[in-house]
């Protein structure tokens, strides 16, 4: 399976390329009051909104850093209700893909509640890398203040 891969300070983690609808320079976005701050905020996307997650504020506290490898990753998100929405994901160190078979990823050995997005584990050459669970990546109240106006313009 082709992975697309980011760096969170020292630590490497992927996504399954196949989820992944475009990656995007960094953009302005208008912020959600209200919204936790890992939600980045909303941008514009081929005239659509588009929701964007801070993966750095969700797994590290700190925000995202302005570097020429920081990207947006536009995601095919599957939310509780079943719906598909875009969704970015805002990631520092963008930069390299790979190849891997998902049995490669095995469990962490510790699951936490906070983070039900961190998945199996998986070793290379000299690093561990993190399967994302893009899925996972938001509550059901995130997910409904992020997507209600889909659900609105469907009236």
């Amino acid at each position: 399976m082709l992975l697309l891969c980011f760096s969170m300070e020292d630590e490497r983690y992927a996504l399954e390329a196949s989820r992944v609808h475009k990656v995007i320079p960094r953009v302005s976005m208008k912020r959600i009051p209200k919204a936790p701050d890992w939600v980045a905020g909303v941008m514009r996307y081929q005239g659509t909104i588009v929701p964007v997650i801070d993966l750095c504020v969700l797994s590290l506290e700190r925000k995202c850093r302005q570097r020429l490898s920081s990207r947006i990753i536009l995601v095919n998100y599957r939310a509780d209700n079943k719906e598909e929405h875009l969704l970015g994901l805002l990631a520092e160190q963008v930069n390299e893909t790979m190849r891997r078979p998902g049995t490669d990823f095995g469990a962490s050995g510790l699951e936490m509640e906070e983070t039900p997005y961190l998945g199996g584990i998986a070793h290379d050459r000299e690093h561990m890398v993190q399967w994302i669970e893009i899925d996972k990546l938001l509550p059901v109240k995130v997910q409904e203040l992020l997507f209600q106006r889909d659900q609105g313009a469907a009236h």
